[in-house]
């Protein structure tokens, strides 16, 4: 896959790329999936007392406020 890539081009991207994730971290904010798990949705439904179809339509609310 990275065949045509010059090692410390890869290295460099590599850094960039680490770096990007830890200002994600001081800045407070991580990575979730676009479309949630299971356990997930349980979850917010269990913790919110409401139905899983509600968990999802907040779920999907919250990711499009943060784009």
């Amino acid at each position: 896959m990275f065949q045509d890539v010059n090692e410390s081009m890869l290295s460099e991207r590599m850094r960039f790329a680490l770096n990007e994730v830890e200002q994600m971290g001081i800045r407070g904010l991580t990575a979730v999936p676009v479309k949630p798990t299971q356990e997930m949705l349980t979850a917010g439904a269990r913790a919110g007392n409401i139905s899983i179809e509600t968990v999802m339509a907040v779920y999907t609310a919250m990711l499009r406020a943060a784009d």
